[in-house]
C-alpha cells in the first residue's frame, strides 16, 4: 500500500510541475523550492524529488551544484534541437505507425481534431486534444521511442506557450489544414505522405516559434532535418 501510495505522491507532482512549467506559471529561469513545491502540490519532497528528477530527464528542469532546481531559461538553440529531434523521430513514427493504424485510431484523431476546432479560447482544452491528436499519430510505434516523443512534445509546448498563447487565428488555422492533411494521408494508409506532411508541420511550427521568441536566430537543425525527410521521401 505504501509502495502504490507513493507511485501515486510521485505521478500527481511530476503531472502538476510539468503543467506549471508547461503553462508558463513557473516562468524560464525560475530556482525551484522543493519544500515551497511539496506544500503547494500536497505531496511530500521525497515524491517532489523524484517528479524532479524525471523531469531533468525531460529538459524542463535542470539541477546544478550545490544550487537549487531551475526551469531553464530559454535558448534558442535548446528550441532549434528540440524541434529538430520531433521532425526527425515524429516521421519515422508516423511512417512506421500508418500501416497498422485501425478505424478506433482514426476515429480518436479525428475526434482530436474536433476537439481542437470547438476549443475556441480554451486553450488548456486545445493543448490536450492536440497533445492527444500528435501522440496517436504515432500510436503505433515502439514504447521507447513514443515515450521519447511525448517527452519532446512538452519540452515544445514550453515554448509554444512562451511565444503566443494560444497561437494568433491566422496560425490556428494554418495548424488545423495541416493536421487535417496528415490525417487524410493516415486514414489513405499513405505513410510517405503522412511523414512528410507532419515534418512540413512540425519545421513550420518550429519557423513560427523563432521568429516570435529569436527572430535574429536562423533555426539550421529544423531546416536541416526537414531536408533530411524530404530527400528520403524522393
Amino acid at each position: 500500500m505504501t509502495r502504490t501510495r507513493d507511485r501515486d505522491a510521485v505521478s500527481i507532482a511530476l503531472d502538476a510541475l510539468r503543467q506549471m512549467i508547461v503553462t508558463g506559471d513557473i516562468p524560464p529561469g525560475s530556482e525551484l523550492s522543493q519544500v515551497g513545491l511539496a506544500e503547494a502540490i500536497g505531496v511530500s519532497t521525497t515524491p517532489l524529488r523524484e517528479a524532479l528528477r524525471r523531469l531533468e530527464a525531460e529538459g524542463l528542469v535542470e539541477s546544478r551544484r550545490n544550487r537549487r532546481h531551475r526551469v531553464p531559461p530559454f535558448d534558442p538553440a535548446e528550441l532549434d534541437a528540440v524541434y529538430c529531434h520531433r521532425v526527425l523521430l515524429e516521421s519515422l513514427a508516423i511512417s512506421l505507425s500508418v500501416p497498422g493504424m485501425t478505424d478506433d485510431d482514426l476515429e480518436a484523431l479525428r475526434a482530436d481534431l474536433a476537439a481542437m476546432r470547438a476549443a475556441g479560447d480554451d486553450h488548456s482544452a486545445w493543448d490536450a486534444a492536440h497533445a492527444s491528436f500528435h501522440l496517436g499519430l504515432v500510436s503505433r510505434c515502439t514504447p521507447p521511442l513514443r515515450e521519447q516523443i511525448a517527452g519532446f512534445m512538452a519540452r515544445s509546448a514550453r515554448y509554444r506557450r512562451m511565444s503566443v498563447l494560444g497561437d494568433d487565428p491566422a496560425g490556428r488555422s494554418s495548424g488545423d489544414k495541416e493536421h487535417e492533411a496528415i490525417l487524410a494521408a493516415c486514414a489513405a494508409a499513405d505513410a510517405r505522405a503522412a511523414a512528410l506532411l507532419l515534418a512540413r508541420h512540425l519545421a513550420r511550427s518550429a519557423l513560427t516559434l523563432m521568429a516570435h521568441l529569436a527572430p535574429d536566430t536562423d533555426p539550421v537543425s529544423v531546416r536541416s532535418a526537414l531536408q533530411m525527410v524530404m530527400d528520403g521521401a524522393s
